[in-house]
């Protein structure tokens, strides 16, 4: 018998999150066709994660509601909303919102996309030409909600940089989601006694518009007779996307991108100016499965399983079906420790552009600094499969961050290399540390599941021209599940006091020698200027940059 395919879905937050990604879940399969190759071929448990996932091509607004004369509980009615502000709404115990913001324009000032840049050949960023929208029902802005518009992906056109296909089409797909979970009496979405919850995504796609060639064509959309195909950036290629966004975007940003770069600008009050430039990344997908017939040798699988599925784990063990938990953010690093041994890398998802805000069950800890709920602090990045979906905990005073993936690559020959990217607000960092503004060095660590520490390719930071952002970056690090450490570290200001010559006082009469006598002058004191050199350490094809005032390389490391 073909095996079917069943993909069990998470509950994230609530039973609406689900909703937020209506037209997004991989959908049921009755029988192997069209399944991955990674699929099994006996019913079995396990997990698999890839970052390939559609696009999101429309904005919607929906009411949800508990059953008749119930007050709590999970949703089990829906309603179709034309607007946030929509009376047809107005009862409704929740309404979620996913909006996709528009280009700006002379109507449109705020929540919208500004520009996108893409390299040419020469790796110069040219400013692409917006196109058009996507056909698709409209949302207005609520000034009452304090919601966005809400609209479709928006098309551009770099002339001078075209994608992998020649093309020079690229989508953007900037979306943001807004949830009140006491919606009844609720007059704005971000204010008590709304239970306001709020996320973030920024995407963008190389595309080329090709003649429909059928269903497994893997068109992102349809545009008439055209597809629009997924293709990969350039081999050079490096973006940026500019977005006016409220100042409601804080604390820490995900992202599937590299080398970044990122910039903050007050446009008023209540609105910044975000722009963040990135090369693509390359993540691969990852899976693991027990034959069901085999669980007897995995009891500590068998123990994870239950505690993880609770009253389904049962008629997963006993079903004729393969269940799969899929990627489900809060769970993946736990799915990862279970299988871990069994862990196997799939196809690349290529070209990753996004970055966004990240659905997790935990907060950052670790520091007070956390605390500050008012700013954008940092952006972390990886091309790990598996992270956790929270910021860096601050432990023991340094900033750790935890990921997984396979060992090697899908040929199962390939080193499969790590790479992680943190951003973070200067003054934050500080903040942590309790340093004055004096110019900051690193040291990047990355732990083995056993304890040892791993030799680092690359690592470096830098701080940029406005004291804004530092920039951490640790590359070339092996898996399965490494924890990255950063620990920031300040040298202490050097004061030397100036030599003074000595004064040969004039005679005086008694009276004012007496009155010298009881006159203290302090010697004047000059501060002298840290110098902050930095030199490169080798040992074989491993180099390291090292910072401070007196910088000496690491044993077994020679100066360049």
């Amino acid at each position: 018998m073909r095996n079917s395919m069943k993909i069990i879905c998470a509950l994230l937050l609530s039973f609406s999150i689900i909703g937020s990604a209506i037209g997004e879940s991989i959908p049921a399969h009755s029988s192997t066709s069209g399944l991955p190759s990674t699929w099994p071929t006996v019913p079995s448990i396990g997990f698999s994660a890839s970052d390939d996932s559609l696009i999101e091509t429309r904005s919607y607004v929906t009411g949800f509601s508990y059953a008749e004369g119930a007050t709590s509980g999970l949703y089990a009615r829906t309603v179709v909303c034309t607007s946030v502000d929509d009376v047809a709404c107005a009862s409704a115990d929740s309404i979620f919102a996913q909006l996709i913001l528009p280009p700006c324009s002379a109507s449109v000032t705020e929540m919208c996309v500004e520009s996108l840049e893409v390299s040419d050949t020469k790796g110069v960023l040219k400013k692409a030409t917006y196109g058009y929208e996507l056909p698709g029902q409209k949302y207005p802005a609520s000034k009452v909600r304090n919601s966005p518009a809400g609209g479709t992906p928006s098309v551009w056109n770099a002339k001078e940089s075209p994608n992998s296909s020649g093309s020079d089409t690229y989508a953007v797909v900037v979306s943001t989601t807004f949830q009140n979970y006491q919606n009844k009496g609720c007059t704005q979405f971000v204010t008590a006694p709304c239970a306001f919850n709020r996320g973030f995504r920024a995407r963008v796609y190389p595309i080329n518009l090709v003649s429909n060639t059928g269903a497994n064509s893997n068109c992102l959309w349809y545009e008439g007779q055209k597809c629009a195909q997924k293709v990969d950036f350039s081999p050079v290629a490096r973006a940026a996307l500019t977005v006016r966004i409220d100042n409601l975007l804080t604390g820490f940003l995900f992202g599937r991108i590299k080398n970044v770069n990122l910039d903050l600008t007050p446009l008023s009050p209540s609105t910044n100016l975000l722009r963040v430039e990135a090369d693509p990344i390359d993540v691969p997908k990852i899976y693991a499965y027990v034959a069901k017939s085999d669980l007897s040798r995995y009891p500590k699988i068998v123990e994870y399983w239950k505690d993880r599925r609770k009253q389904l784990a049962e008629s997963d063990f006993t079903s004729k079906d393969t269940v799969d938990t899929g990627p489900s953010p809060e769970w993946a690093m736990g799915d990862f420790q279970a299988f871990e041994d069994l862990v196997k890398s799939g196809p690349l998802v290529s070209s990753i552009w996004r970055f966004g805000t990240q659905t997790g069950t935990g907060s950052a800890s670790g520091s007070k600094c956390f605390d500050d709920k008012s700013k954008l602090q940092g952006l972390v990045t990886t091309n790990a499969p598996t992270y956790f979906p929270n910021p860096p905990e601050f432990v023991n005073g340094e900033l750790t961050y935890k990921v997984a993936g396979a060992h090697h690559l899908a040929d199962g020959v390939t080193l499969f290399k790590g790479l992680y990217d943190l951003v973070l607000r200067s003054d934050f960092a500080r903040c942590l540390y309790g340093f004055s503004n004096a110019p900051i060095s690193a040291k990047i660590s990355v732990v083995s599941t056993d304890g040892s520490t791993q030799d680092i390719a690359t690592e470096s930071l830098r701080e940029d021209a406005a004291r804004q952002w530092l920039y951490l970056s640790a590359k070339n690090f092996t898996f399965s599940s490494p924890t990255i450490k950063v620990k920031l570290v300040q040298d202490k200001p050097l004061v030397a006091v100036k030599e003074v010559s000595p004064v040969v006082p004039e005679k005086v009469a008694p009276k004012q020698e007496a009155a010298a006598t009881n006159t203290t002058t302090a010697a004047p004191v000059e501060v002298k200027k840290i110098v902050i050199k930095s030199i490169s350490c080798a040992k074989g094809k491993i180099i390291r940059k090292i910072s401070g005032t007196n910088p000496k390389c690491p044993a077994g490391f020679k100066k360049k």
